[in-house]
């Protein structure tokens, strides 16, 4: 069934990314900063540790899985419009979230800021391509208080100058802090820095692993507000490269074990199909026009010889409604 279907049978003012911009204050206000560190070239380490105040993501349903992040480039003349311009490389990139200690009272030692043993959510080689978010290999589930993320990798295999994603500056009163170093693997020695405006990606349910023992994670993106329709992107990453992704979209919620651990978490009233990039990743672009109103749901699976029964499914999300 071909998408405009679904988008036309639609019953809201717009459909809202399952997704939260923090600081808050900054979803449609540009930042007055930039800082490169979370994705610096080649030959230049980087960690990053960045605490959210509970109070930024206030939007995330509380059993949330976080999926991924994003950022945001700064307006400058040396950003291009889409970065990078070709695949770039990180042979090894790891991130850990965990419930972060009061961000206000963080230190030196990026291990003392989180309150609990974070949960690694990525390690190993990374490559992104244009246009893409920082996708989890396993998705943390949220259940709420202040959080900490911990970014850190050796450097790129781009040789040119890192572009610049926004920041403002800590604010551990109002959004957070954000602390740096130029060190690989993370250590000690951080220092007071800037905050990048980043966009933090939801959704609900879990996915189960196939080949690799990765598991596909879906996120949604770009919103339709204000009655004026417009086009919402999903997109599925950890998949195995060119396998056939589906991405089922449906009205109503569900939980159908399919065997290998794996669950149908959406009726699947209407089936997309495309192909999976040599880095994993699928795209499936939904236009929503003018005046639709209401919200569905949506889940991807993969084709997956290296998995039990040859599929696996991601966790889902459900555009909401504005």
């Amino acid at each position: 069934m071909h998408h405009s279907l679904l988008s036309f049978s639609l019953l809201s003012a717009g459909l809202l990314a399952q997704s939260v911009v923090v600081p808050n204050a900054n979803a449609t206000t540009l930042g007055t900063g930039q800082l490169n560190s979370i994705i610096r070239n080649l030959a230049n380490p980087r960690t990053y540790q960045y605490g959210i105040n509970a109070s930024e993501l206030a939007a995330v349903p509380l059993g949330s899985v976080i999926t991924g992040v994003s950022l945001r480039f700064s307006q400058l003349a040396s950003n291009p419009a889409a970065w990078p311009p070709a695949d770039i490389t990180w042979p090894s990139y790891d991130i850990s979230i965990g419930e972060a200690a009061p961000t206000a009272s963080w230190g030196a030692d990026p291990a003392a800021n989180f309150l609990t043993p974070p949960q690694q959510v990525r390690t190993g080689p990374m490559t992104l391509d244009a246009g893409v978010f920082f996708n989890f290999q396993t998705p943390y589930l949220y259940l709420g208080g202040d959080l900490a993320m911990l970014f850190s990798h050796p450097g790129s295999n781009d040789p040119a100058l890192a572009q610049y994603p926004e920041t403002v500056a800590s604010n551990a009163a109002i959004h957070g802090v954000g602390r740096s170093q130029s060190i690989y693997p993370a250590g000690t020695a951080s220092a007071a820095t800037t905050f990048y405006v980043m966009r933090v990606h939801y959704g609900y349910g879990v996915g189960c692993p196939g080949t690799g023992g990765q598991t596909p994670v879906l996120v949604q993106n770009a919103n339709t507000t204000g009655g004026l329709g417009g086009n919402i992107v999903l997109q599925v990453a950890n998949a195995p490269a060119a396998s056939l992704v589906i991405f089922a979209l449906g009205f109503s919620q569900l939980n159908v074990p399919l065997g290998g651990g794996c669950d149908l978490l959406v009726s699947p009233d209407v089936l997309l199909v495309q192909l999976a990039n040599t880095n994993g990743r699928a795209v499936q672009t939904i236009n929503v026009p003018p005046a639709a109103v209401g919200n569905f749901f949506a889940q991807g699976g993969v084709l997956d010889a290296g998995a039990p029964g040859g599929l696996t499914v991601s966790n889902a999300v459900s555009p909401s409604a504005n």
